[in-house]
């Protein structure tokens, strides 16, 4: 990898993989969708939690297919979800690429697309001309209609296990020049929870921090999950003899600006008592009823997980 980008810009920025060899994880994801492209497939959906690479991949496979700047169209479904989008890609896809040699349009957040724009894609996605590929991204493909789904080749990305993501960090860590204790590597893998993304901004907030105890508040700050609330809410529902009563006054006690930070904080409660050498069937169960991302639920995806976990469902 040939990083030039300034040093002021965020880690995950300046050492974002720029070659099918730069992934990590994902190797028989990304093996299968080489396959794919090289058979003669041109419509892709890509899905898996935030901050595993569907966007990168997708990136890099623009480039390897030959696609030039001006011919790589990234469009935000967040923000452009209507069904002029669909009408204006399928306007420009009648064009030979005018630079490169391939038209590439990656959808990124597609789930939020309105049924309508995605009911217009089903015409272009099924007759794509030879010089076109799309890229559909997303963290819920359930949301995406069936008929869109069905013209798609499906590739699931799936969260780095802790091996991987110690090799990324000591990896960045090297090429930035700087040595990292064990214990805060060990925490920053337990915070990200599987994202790659998230992993390398914690560990820009602690590269260039001498003092492991500054390196350590410095995570704590960012983490949510070290309220006393948060811990509190984990505690209760590690306890088998909690009840719902016991459980619902926590969480309306708590700030939900961001319902994933505490879900992350109810995994890595039960993982961190689970990795004691223990088999706790509470802890399993937490991991079991929290394993569903939050993005789109919210504090009511946590109460379901609650209602689960103490039901024993």
């Amino acid at each position: 990898m040939d990083f030039k980008m300034g040093k002021k810009t965020e880690l995950y920025r300046r050492y974002r993989p720029e070659t099918y060899d730069d992934m990590v994880g994902n190797e028989a994801a990304i093996k299968s969708l080489k396959a794919e492209l090289e058979n003669g497939s041109r419509v892709f959906l890509l899905h898996g939690d935030a901050g595993c690479g569907k966007t990168t991949l997708a990136r890099i496979c623009a480039k390897e297919l030959g696609a030039g700047e001006l011919t790589i169209h990234e469009i935000n479904s967040a923000s452009n979800r209507g069904i002029d989008t669909a009408r204006e890609i399928m306007e420009q896809m009648r064009y030979n690429p005018s630079d490169g040699e391939a038209v590439v349009y990656i959808l990124d957040e597609m789930h939020m697309q309105t049924a309508a724009a995605m009911n217009a894609l089903l015409k272009p996605l099924e007759d794509t001309p030879s010089h076109v590929y799309f890229f559909l991204c997303t963290t819920d493909p359930n949301k995406l209609i069936a008929p869109l789904r069905s013209r798609c080749s499906s590739v699931a990305l799936k969260p780095l296990n802790e091996d991987q993501m110690m090799f990324l960090l000591k990896r960045t860590a090297r090429a930035e020049k700087r040595k990292i204790g064990a214990d805060i590597l060990e925490r920053i893998v337990e915070m990200s929870n599987g994202g790659s993304r998230k992993a390398l901004k914690l560990l820009g907030k602690v590269l260039f921090l001498e003092d492991e105890a500054d390196q350590k508040d410095a995570l704590r700050v960012d983490d949510a999950s070290d309220t006393p609330e948060t811990i509190e809410l984990c505690r209760a529902l590690m306890n088998e003899k909690s009840r719902w009563k016991d459980i619902a006054p926590l969480i309306k006690a708590m700030d939900w600006s961001d319902s994933e930070k505490v879900r992350y904080a109810i995994m890595g409660y039960a993982s961190a008592t689970l990795l004691s050498g223990r088999v706790v069937p509470r802890a399993v169960g937490m991991l079991e009823c929290f394993s569903e991302n939050t993005f789109y639920t919210g504090k009511n995806g946590i109460v379901l997980g609650c209602l689960q976990l103490l039901s024993g469902e």
